[in-house]
């Protein structure tokens, strides 16, 4: 069967609508009427409609409407009444002694309006022990063995998926607030929302009983072992399936026997993985401590002043790729470029020297050949002792001698001249004998 077989194709009309949210709190009354009251009668649905929305109701935007009610509180509740009807989220009719109408609630309705309720309810929900009441229904139903075997079971499989949802919303609101920190740009903005939030709703009323009183590492081996221990005993399966058909009587006993095994593998199976969901878990959450560790030490450390956001305003219009910014900035603002003078940019251009024509040098009329002779002989040693590569080379091949390897403690080092040259060798090791 599809959902608009079920229910009205124009139920949702009224959420997206101009008056939605009007409509959607005068839903939320007749929730409240329907958890307050054995019957609903429509004078006191109005009555609470005026009492609890008196200045919502005259605001309406009524322009689209083929009637227009009378601008009153009366009229307008009266006809939000009839809306609520002709959409089908009430049914409005005569008590069976009296002309008195009479509001009932359909039952998609109430499940709808719960659902939306809970969305925008932001009362911590206090956690409940899925895990212990599993293990403690299974225990007391391993040791009894009776006719309410099958009903210890079909609670515990109930416990067990809602404490996959719990889990996995807990995984889900870890990743909202992760993105919720991303806008944050104050440190107190960080501390509520990790405190007053996080730590209130998500950390101390699910994750910290997960991991001390309603542990699951704790319970989940003796969950398991016991349903394990019914799969391998005929016993508590023929229990659990003549207690089954108690309540199940339009099932055989093959499709009764299908089902409670289809339970038990179930729930096996949910604890033998959950350490997964579990690690990514702890995982998600202390990624998302220690972003909002490194987010607040980033916001202490930036100056968030009037006059810090203004430096960073101008730096950004500085970079070439801020086009836009800049033109935006001199439309905006009367600003322009402006440069100074200091002692780094003085600068003096240096003079050419012009080369004048010196005195010509005179030679000497007569030649000393003694001090002539002298020079030449001092040119020739200066040639004989010039460091060449050759002479290099031959030096260390007299140190080497015939040997391919020589220690420094073997070298011959006479004088000065001795050690220039193995520095010399040293550094023209590489090089070919000329």
């Amino acid at each position: 069967m599809g959902l608009f077989q079920m229910i009205p194709e124009n139920l949702f009309s009224l959420l997206v609508s101009k008056n939605k949210e009007i409509y959607l709190d005068g839903l939320f009354v007749l929730r409240r009427a329907y958890k307050q009251e054995m019957i609903i009668t429509k004078d006191q649905v109005v009555s609470m409609l005026i009492s609890e929305l008196e200045d919502k109701i005259m605001e309406m935007n009524l322009e689209d409407e083929e009637i227009v009610p009378e601008r009153n509180l009366s009229a307008l509740a009266h006809f939000l009444i009839r809306k609520f009807s002709q959409t089908g989220w009430i049914d409005v009719e005569y008590a069976t002694d009296s002309f008195e109408e009479q509001i009932t609630l359909y039952d998609y309705s109430i499940k709808i309006l719960n659902t939306l309720y809970e969305l925008l309810d932001t009362t911590p929900r206090e956690y409940n022990s899925f895990v212990y009441s599993t293990y403690s229904l299974l225990k007391t139903a391993n040791e009894e063995r009776d006719m309410y075997t099958y009903n210890a079971l079909t609670q515990a499989y109930k416990n067990t998926n809602l404490l996959i949802d719990e889990l996995k919303s807990l995984l889900n609101n870890i990743r909202r607030y992760h993105q919720a920190l991303l806008d944050q740009t104050e440190v107190r903005g960080i501390l509520k929302e990790h405190f007053d939030s996080f730590k209130e709703i998500v950390e101390d009323k699910i994750y910290h009983p997960l991991k001390t009183f309603d542990s699951v590492p704790r319970f989940k081996t003796p969950i398991i072992n016991i349903l394990k221990t019914w799969l391998d005993d005929p016993e508590i399966i023929d229990i659990l399936v003549k207690s089954a058909q108690r309540r199940k009587r339009d099932k055989n006993d093959e499709d009764t026997l299908e089902e409670t095994l289809m339970m038990i593998e179930e729930i096996i199976g949910v604890y033998e993985r959950i350490d997964i969901l579990l690690k990514e878990i702890d995982r998600k959450k202390a990624t998302y401590t220690r972003a909002s560790v490194e987010k607040m030490e980033y916001l202490l450390n930036t100056d968030r002043s009037i006059k810090g956001k203004l430096v960073e305003i101008l730096k950004s219009a500085g970079e070439k790729e801020n086009g836009k910014l800049q033109q935006v900035i001199q439309e905006s603002l009367d600003l322009f470029p402006q440069s100074f003078l200091d002692e780094f940019s003085l600068y003096v251009r240096k003079k050419k020297r012009v080369r004048e024509p010196g005195e010509p040098l005179k030679i000497a009329q007569t030649v000393d050949n003694t001090q002539l002779e002298k020079e030449l002989d001092d040119l020739v040693d200066r040639v004989k002792n010039s460091y060449t590569t050759r002479r290099i080379m031959n030096f260390m091949e007299q140190q080497f001698a015939d040997r391919q390897v020589i220690e420094t403690g073997d070298l011959h080092i006479n004088g000065d001249e001795d050690f220039i040259m193995i520095i010399l060798g040293t550094l023209k090791h590489d090089e070919d004998a000329a």
